[in-house]
């Protein structure tokens, strides 16, 4: 601070001390234009400081992104077609493309916080976290009402707890974002009474331990999910109940799933899974066979990945194992919510190391992170390998 003070405010000599004496009105003008330069440069740096989060993104002429409106007539020239084309490349997983696209929107159109919210997911599933937040941010600015807006913007923050998460340093700064992320999750239930997505967010946040966690709100949100989804509502209760160590009220809650939604097969995987935790494994393989009953679905392929998870863990028959990720991985399901096709193709490889099949398993790892570079457990598990 003395250094800047220096700069901005002439220092004294003798020979300009000297100069002063014979013209006092020059001097003094430049020494008050001096402080109250230093004046303004504080008051700058008290705003920058007390600043609330903003983003700095602009499009490429330099203009601020706004949520104005399409002019009338131009909606479907300049946003709706590439919107569209950008939601089919979202659909198809093409993310690099749907950027590109989304970026066009933005510079063509004024449907800017619409393109934010699409661009927070798309950044998100590209691993790109800081961008997907800084768009989820600016789509919550342009428009405040949207509880889409709010949603992707908490989900960008959720993938940052879950980066931060991976070391000492980020634990540090992800007990304030943990604040931010359920603060959106509130908002989007307050824009949107109705979500359901939000409130299973909260659910998990809120089975973590105390502080963080609040059991009771837990089960509170439950209740509000089943009014909406019972089916959902349902499973997530039995999830909180056997958290809370109370199995055979879990069991007891699925089991009743089961007679009243027979077509459910969702309801399966959840009891296996109860069953697996016990090491009541036969119990367990006659629920996720069940559960394959309806059709090569997303209950489909959750229950063979459980199923293989379930013997790997527990060091049984690891080639059952592999047969039961073969399939998985060879039919290459998307969901949302599963697991992915790259981390089957890690847990074929702890199958297949459990087998003594070591370069087997490396070819798995390698796969894996072909379909994920990103996957720390497979980057792990080949380090493994070299010991």
């Amino acid at each position: 601070m003395f250094a800047l003070v220096k700069r901005l405010v002439p220092q004294p000599r003798l020979s300009y001390i000297g100069h002063v004496k014979k013209r006092p009105k020059r001097a003094l003008r430049i020494l008050f234009g001096s402080i109250i330069g230093l004046a303004v440069f504080s008051l700058l740096l008290f705003l920058w400081f007390k600043r609330n989060p903003t983003t700095q993104l602009i499009d490429a002429s330099g203009k601020e992104l706004t949520a104005g409106a399409v002019p009338q007539g131009d909606e479907e020239v300049l946003g709706g077609s590439l919107f569209e084309e950008a939601q089919a490349l979202i659909k198809r997983k093409d993310f690099v493309a749907a950027k590109e696209r989304l970026l066009r929107v933005i510079e063509e159109s004024d449907r800017d916080g619409e393109a934010c919210i699409l661009l927070c997911d798309v950044s998100r599933e590209l691993k790109d976290v800081a961008t997907a937040a800084d768009y989820g941010l600016k789509a919550v600015e342009l428009l405040p009402g949207s509880a889409e807006a709010h949603l992707a913007y908490a989900k960008a923050q959720g993938a940052q707890l879950a980066a931060d998460m991976q070391s000492i340093s980020g634990m540090l700064g992800a007990v304030k974002r943990l604040g931010l992320f359920k603060a959106e999750l509130n908002r989007v239930i307050e824009l949107n009474p109705q979500d359901t997505e939000a409130r299973m967010m909260l659910v998990f946040t809120n089975l973590a331990p105390k502080p963080v966690g609040d059991f009771d709100r837990a089960i509170e949100l439950c209740g509000e999910i089943e009014a909406r989804d019972p089916v959902m509502g349902k499973q997530l209760l039995a999830m909180c109940y056997q958290r809370k160590k109370e199995t055979e009220r879990a069991i007891t809650l699925l089991l009743a799933g089961i007679e009243e939604y027979p077509k459910e097969y969702s309801f399966h995987v959840a009891l296996a899974d109860i069953y697996a935790e016990g090491k009541r494994f036969d119990a367990a393989d006659a629920e996720y066979e069940a559960a394959r009953r309806g059709g090569k679905d997303k209950t489909y392929y959750s229950s063979l990945y459980s199923q293989a998870r379930m013997r790997i863990q527990n060091q049984f028959e690891p080639e059952r194992a592999v047969e039961l990720l073969d399939e998985f991985i060879a039919d290459e399901p998307e969901y949302d919510t599963m697991q992915t096709v790259a981390h089957a193709c890690w847990r074929k490889g702890n199958a297949l190391e459990q087998l003594g099949r070591k370069q087997d398993a490396r070819e798995a790892y390698e796969e894996s992170l072909r379909r994920d570079p990103g996957l720390e457990l497979a980057k792990k598990a080949i380090a493994g390998l070299r010991e």
